[in-house]
């Protein structure tokens, strides 16, 4: 395979990567992100120039979707890191009402 073929299919996975991100199918991004590794080794095999690297990078606009991907990726990460937080807030407000003893307690004073 030549170089831009591997830039074709990287820049597919890649976008793949950012549709399974919007779906929120989660299960599926190692699998992915390991075939899109395969596709970098493969190019780190063939004998390129830099010039003929960044022209197919500028080409395909792998920068932009880099970038969407990160950016994406950070979302949905403070998302469930919220989600996360405010569970957390919510167990510990439960188990506090639930160490409250059952029994009526009753005021007593000794006269």
């Amino acid at each position: 395979m030549n170089l831009e073929d591997n830039f074709i299919k990287y820049k597919n996975t890649t976008l793949t990567i950012i549709e399974i991100v919007k779906i929120e199918e989660y299960e599926k991004l190692n699998e992915i992100f390991q075939k899109r590794q395969l596709i970098i080794d493969d190019m780190n095999k063939i004998n390129y120039s830099k010039e003929e690297l960044k022209k197919l990078y500028l080409q395909y606009g792998i920068e932009n979707l880099e970038k969407d991907l990160a950016s994406r990726m950070k979302v949905k990460k403070d998302d469930l890191l919220d989600k996360m937080k405010k569970n957390k807030k919510r167990q510990t407000g439960i188990m506090g009402y639930n160490k409250f003893p059952s029994e009526a307690v009753f005021l007593s004073k000794k006269i």
